[in-house]
């Protein structure tokens, strides 16, 4: 049994007549009477009268003109999924925490001015835990500082910004140091697995250095008050630490031989074409 007869059926069914059904559907009517013979062997049983070259359903074929008519009807919104329920799903969005804080509002705004109606579900985490997201299928897209490795990933670079390593003024530190002086005074840093702080391991692993932050925190707004009450030195994007500089809450410290940039990207999952939806939510965070 298949949609093809069951849709056949219905058309000789409502019209009572081979001819008109086939003239209904464009079909021959030793294609039709065929597809009605093929149906009622699938199915174990007749379902019309034939009399007086009429077809009338009996009692089985009420019965199952009633479930058919259910069965198409559903096979009609599935058909027709793209175009309508599809637009009731939440587009899942996942970010890194920098992002989150720093790209994500103004994105999300520009998103909803193109598509009110659109429903999102945003998670904000650290790199590591978004790839596993993208990875388990919880989110659609990602965004995150650095590309995503691996064949299952795609990555399209969105934006590009400057790390930079400030502390408060009044902080005991010279306005330029080298990368050991760097490791060797309190660092304030975001937890292992994001991509600010894995950026700077392995800037310095080279020089057989390492870290040992005095605060290590997976949110930069901590990391951000902790270096403004001088606990010590902070790696932050550009866009975060210049209205801190500008206040003069934080400075600037150059270190020699660092240079910390980080590129982010938007990652989704090579299995399919990203949809109508991911690339504009693309193209609001590239604004």
């Amino acid at each position: 049994m298949n949609i093809r007869q069951l849709t056949i059926f219905t058309a000789v069914a409502d019209r009572e007549s081979i001819t008109k059904a086939a003239a209904h559907l464009f079909l021959t009517q030793p294609a039709v009477s065929k597809a009605i013979r093929e149906l009622e062997a699938d199915v174990g049983t007749q379902l019309f009268d034939r009399r007086d070259n009429r077809l009338r359903l009996n009692a089985a074929g009420r019965e199952f003109r009633i479930q058919a008519q259910h069965l198409l009807q559903d096979w009609t919104q599935l058909a027709n999924f793209g175009q309508t329920q599809a637009q009731n799903l939440p587009l899942r969005v996942g970010v890194s925490l920098t992002i989150g804080q720093d790209v994500l509002p103004g994105a999300v705004a520009r998103f909803r001015k193109m598509h009110p109606e659109t429903p999102l579900k945003l998670y904000a985490e650290n790199v590591t835990q978004i790839k596993q997201r993208l990875l388990r299928g919880d989110i659609d897209l990602a965004f995150i500082e650095g590309v995503a490795r691996g064949k299952a990933f795609t990555n399209t670079l969105i934006s590009r910004y400057q790390l930079l390593v400030v502390a408060a003024p009044e902080f005991a530190c010279p306005e330029r140091i080298n990368v050991q002086e760097l490791v060797e005074l309190p660092l304030l840093l975001r937890e292992i697995g994001s991509t600010l702080r894995d950026g700077l391991e392995t800037a310095i692993r080279p020089l057989n250095l390492a870290t040992e932050p005095l605060l290590e925190s997976i949110n930069t707004t901590v990391l951000i008050g902790a270096a403004r009450a001088g606990l010590g030195m902070t790696i932050l994007p550009a866009s975060l630490a210049q209205p801190e500089i500008q206040a003069g809450a934080l400075r600037t410290i150059t270190v020699d031989g660092l240079d910390l940039v980080t590129d982010n990207y938007a990652v989704g999952l090579s299995t399919g074409p990203a949809s109508n939806l991911e690339r504009d939510m693309v193209a609001c965070f590239r604004h």
